[in-house]
């Protein structure tokens, strides 16, 4: 069945379709959620109006329920704040997706016209710039940390895995949704501990920012840790869960500055690390493409949909 959510710039892999297939229903079983609104069995289209007045659109794809939800170009810093446009002419408007409707207006989709995320209504979007994360053994969070964070500083330098560790070097790319009206938006580097937004970052396990992504996660040649300077030991207290072979969901309590970016504020940050398990690729050290999205939101409830959301979007599929 072709997932109706599929974006033509989706990566790719030679596994097979069927495995994934399935994995991908495993996968949503295992956040606790489901994409899927209730069933439809009448046909009947409705319509409603988000916030901001962008019209949602609920039709039935194949006996599920699926939303017309508004997409928000997202903004390059480097070039004055202006709308990305893709150069492959993909800009949607809208996107159609089997989003809970009760969730019309809460959240929204960002995209640069090569990855898109999901996020809550009424924020923004740009890529993370390369560039060093604050050094020394702390940093003091900055004023885009959650409502009633502390000002003591927490430790933020010093990562050797994980996607805090690849965020803004070489490499990786890396999307950031966050408040609008932040006054120090998360858009060069890693963003320091308690941070709000929603972080996703692409690489290969070709370059150290892909291999730092999913050295504590997933097993791969001890001389490819080596060399990239990575720690397969998570950080005391890190919950994973294998979700699948491919997938693993992470869980960063607060207070916990872990793998996951901005995790160690004072709100639990959530996330999912995706590694296809292609065995004579791995053995060998080829490049294979890796993804992480970390949810830190200080009202979590959105976080397992649109966790969810990136785990189907960013699967791999066959080319």
């Amino acid at each position: 069945m072709r997932n109706p959510r599929r974006d033509p710039t989706r990566r790719t892999t030679g596994r097979p379709l069927s495995a994934l297939a399935a994995a991908g229903l495993v996968v949503l079983a295992g956040c606790g959620t489901s994409l899927l609104g209730s069933t439809s069995s009448t046909g009947v289209i409705s319509t409603s109006t988000a916030s901001g007045g962008a019209t949602t659109t609920t039709v039935p794809v194949n006996g599920e329920i699926a939303v017309a939800f508004p997409v928000v170009a997202c903004t390059d810093p480097a070039n004055g704040g202006r709308a990305i446009k893709s150069a492959s002419g993909w800009n949607p408007t809208i996107i159609v997706a089997p989003v809970p409707t009760s969730l019309v207006g809460k959240v929204t989709f960002y995209t640069d016209g090569v990855h898109t995320l999901l996020g809550p209504s009424g924020w923004t979007c740009s890529p993370v710039g390369t560039g060093a994360s604050p050094t020394g053994p702390a940093v003091t969070a900055p004023s885009s940390t959650f409502p009633g964070a502390p000002t003591t500083t927490a430790p933020s330098s010093g990562l050797l895995s994980g996607q805090g560790a690849a965020i803004g070097t070489p490499g990786a790319t890396t999307l950031a949704v966050y408040p609008l009206d932040d006054p120090n938006p998360p858009t060069v580097g890693a963003p320091a501990p308690g941070t709000e937004g929603i972080f996703a970052t692409w690489a290969t396990t070709g370059s150290n920012a892909g291999v730092d992504l999913v050295c504590p996660f997933f097993t791969i040649p001890s001389w490819q840790s080596q060399s990239a300077g990575c720690s397969t030991t998570k950080p005391q207290g890190e919950l994973t869960n294998a979700l699948t072979p491919d997938v693993t969901a992470v869980a960063d309590a607060a207070g916990l500055v872990g793998s996951l970016a901005a995790s160690g504020g004072q709100s639990m940050v959530t996330g999912v690390v995706l590694f296809p398990q292609i065995p004579s690729a791995i053995s060998y050290g080829s490049p294979i493409a890796v993804a992480a999205e970390s949810c830190a939101l200080a009202a979590p409830s959105l976080c397992p949909t649109i966790l969810s959301d990136f785990e189907v979007r960013e699967f791999p599929v066959p080319k």
